[in-house]
């Protein structure tokens, strides 16, 4: 049976009931703000003020900005883990795991032209201003690409599963650039498309019943 991707992402900790709701609005505000002003430009004040907030009350949740990035993080990680939880079907075949990631980023491709992808997004972007901070948005990426190369590994051997998960990795990312840079989700389907093919070329097919 194929490893679910939850457990490799460690839950968040529950907030006080009372703040389930204001902290979600927190961490999609910044969010927003992180992409279209960029992390180092985003004040708390700023956060506090698009999610509706004084700000003192958002010091409540969060007393620094390096701790909003990191429930960032956290809540995205569980969203695309999510995503994909729902697309895999009972007991995946390694290429029926890999095609559920590839529709996971395909179902997203409007979303990736309209404001890029924005994993990569806050990556580069730290990793330009604030190196220190950048493993809360490559984390996600890494553990993306240890789910992946969990899935290759049940049909390949490890080496030939690690630069698989890279390659389809990096093509869609790829892809997700693309597409925002020229603002045509067209090309996020045409690389789904491209990869999954690959898929079937590298994987062997399911033994017979």
């Amino acid at each position: 049976m194929a490893p679910h991707p939850a457990p490799l992402i460690p839950p968040l900790a529950p907030p006080p009931a009372k703040g389930v709701a204001n902290r979600q609005r927190i961490v999609e505000a910044a969010l927003h703000l992180f992409m279209e002003r960029g992390y180092a430009e985003t004040s708390i004040g700023d956060v506090a003020e698009h999610a509706g907030l004084l700000k003192g009350n958002l010091s409540y949740y969060f007393k620094t900005k390096a701790e909003m990035l990191e429930s960032v993080s956290e809540a995205r990680m569980q969203e695309l883990f999510g995503r994909l939880q729902q697309r895999l079907p009972a007991d995946p075949t390694p290429l029926q795991a890999l095609e559920a990631f590839v529709q996971v980023t395909q179902d997203s491709a409007h979303e990736l032209a309209r404001v890029g992808c924005p994993v990569g997004t806050l990556a580069s972007q730290l990793g330009k201003t604030d190196p220190s901070l950048q493993p809360y948005a490559s984390r996600i990426l890494q553990a993306l690409a240890d789910w992946l190369g969990a899935q290759f590994a049940r049909a390949l051997p490890p080496d030939a599963a690690q630069a698989h998960a890279e390659h389809l990795l990096t093509l869609l990312q790829g892809a997700a650039v693309m597409a925002h840079a020229f603002r045509d989700p067209t090309l996020v389907d045409r690389q789904a498309q491209a990869a999954r093919q690959w898929l079937r070329s590298v994987l062997p097919p399911p033994a017979a019943a």
